[in-house]
């Protein structure tokens, strides 16, 4: 399993986050930026990661899966054509489906997802789990589409805490961009280019 340094930042894409219940659902991730903040603009880099280089049908390469079934597929209405889908999950108490980047390791930086739910009956969601060191240790920002909620939890030793909840428009079968900007002990999160909340936590920083 992947593991950032003691300073690092481990880029994931996370396909649902609710405990304690089965459930089949389908969420679709598109093209996912990264960029890594210096002290000053200059010091910026940005690193796009392009589902498009994957064969159709067999798992993204260059990630560490972990639950359900990730398959890369076609999809029209995704910039690329190609998406990432996360389906057929079954979920325990401590384990969630995770699609950790093997190249994306920051300590302050900026992540952008676009990502679509498509299916489940009592869950829909998908976000980016960032500051990961195992599966069991890492910060969520989620998209809750049946419930137009915005959530920002932290996972410690496998129990999930939330620490910001703000409602926000999630239309389901629609792409959404969900961007993360990670600095020190602050998270400032967007959704479709518009700032949702601001929060703060020392714990895995």
């Amino acid at each position: 399993m992947a593991r950032a340094s003691s300073w690092g930042l481990k880029v994931s894409l996370i396909g649902t986050f609710i405990r304690g219940r089965a459930r089949t659902f389908r969420v679709l991730l598109a093209v996912a930026c990264v960029t890594c903040t210096g002290a000053s603009a200059r010091d910026a880099a940005t690193t796009s990661i392009d589902f498009g280089k994957n064969e159709i049908g067999a798992a993204p390469a260059k990630f560490e899966l972990s639950q359900g079934q990730w398959t890369v597929v076609r999809d029209a209405t995704a910039e690329t054509g190609i998406a990432i889908e996360q389906s057929a999950v079954q979920a325990t108490e401590d384990l969630f489906p995770l699609a950790i980047c093997k190249t994306a390791s920051i300590k302050n930086g900026e992540i952008s997802l676009r990502l679509k739910t498509v299916g489940g009956k009592s869950d829909q969601g998908g976000g980016i789990a960032v500051r990961l060191s195992n599966p069991q240790n890492y910060y969520l920002v989620q998209l809750d589409a049946l419930r137009d909620r915005v959530l920002f939890s932290r996972v410690s030793d496998g129990e999930s805490e939330q620490i910001v909840g703000v409602d926000a428009d999630i239309a389901s079968h629609s792409w959404h961009m969900l961007t993360v900007r990670a600095v020190d002990s602050e998270f400032t999160v967007s959704l479709d280019g518009t700032w949702v909340f601001t929060a703060f936590d020392k714990t895995l920083s």
